[in-house]
């Protein structure tokens, strides 16, 4: 059965033995213990294979000119499925957002690497990440065609044109993927989960909350907790869902652009 984020605050105050509230915000505790099932929310989406959101969402520009191809997965995407950006060549009646393609960063390093700065076309930006830096080159005369994710946040494109833009553009990208879902602070918020999956939801909360609040455990919520996440292990095997592992961020696919110039490197292997 489906709950309100209100009627699990009351429910895990009770257990505490601490104030009846008529909403999240009518005292500290209620609101830490608000905070705490926001937290657990999460933890249990990363563990289990609870269903993602997709949706149309845009990269982030770098609004750097001197890194003018960088651009940034935003926070709140966990799988990026394609990317488009616009072409401001193409005639109005022809289409004009473009696949890029995402590339396996060997791939995609190797390619901008035959780039020659030596040549007018070709620029390059240093790509500063964990204290170290690297060079990459790009084109600076053409609609980007492919790209690679870096550490699941940076993505780098192979080009772009300096004639119409500083830099390439949040507005230009369109892209679908995988979201997770909005966690809102209201009494009425119901977190999307499926109904099995609510009594856990409950019981990691609570016990959290005695060990966060009262510095202690709560034996009963404990045993619950293992038993549920033995359900809901034992169902995702029933029913054939992915495992969580399956379900990791892959920013690295190939997309429907993938073709014959890589297979002269040898890149389809």
């Amino acid at each position: 059965m489906k709950r309100t984020l209100l009627d699990m605050t009351q429910n895990i105050l009770s257990a505490l033995n601490s104030d009846e509230v008529n909403s999240i915000s009518d005292t500290t505790e209620s609101l830490q213990v608000a905070e705490i099932l926001k937290t657990t929310f999460y933890n249990i989406m990363s563990r289990s294979s609870a269903p993602l959101q997709e949706e149309l969402f845009q990269l982030d520009s770098s609004l750097d000119s001197t890194q003018p191809v960088l651009m940034y997965r935003p926070d709140h995407i966990t799988k990026m499925h394609w990317i488009k950006y616009f072409d401001d060549s193409a005639p109005p009646d022809s289409i004009q957002y473009k696949y890029v393609t995402i590339l396996p960063i060997r791939q995609f390093i190797d390619m901008v690497d035959s780039f020659n700065p030596a040549q007018t076309d070709t620029d390059t930006f240093t790509f500063t990440a964990n204290g170290k830096s690297f060079t990459f080159n790009y084109k600076n005369n053409k609609q980007p065609q492919f790209c690679t994710v870096i550490q699941n946040l940076y993505v780098i494109f192979d080009g772009f044109d300096p004639k119409v833009d500083s830099t390439l553009q949040t507005s230009k990208t369109m892209c679908w993927g995988e979201v997770l879902p909005a966690w809102q602070m209201v009494d009425d918020f119901i977190p999307a989960l499926d109904d099995q999956q609510f009594p856990l939801l409950l019981n990691e909360a609570k016990s959290l909350a005695f060990l966060e609040l009262k510095q202690m455990t709560h034996p009963k919520a404990e045993l619950e907790i293992k038993r549920q996440w033995g359900t809901l292990q034992k169902d995702k095997s029933l029913t054939d869902r992915p495992s969580y592992f399956d379900q990791l961020a892959n920013f690295g696919r190939a997309g429907p652009n993938y073709g014959s110039p890589f297979k002269n490197r040898g890149w389809d292997q």
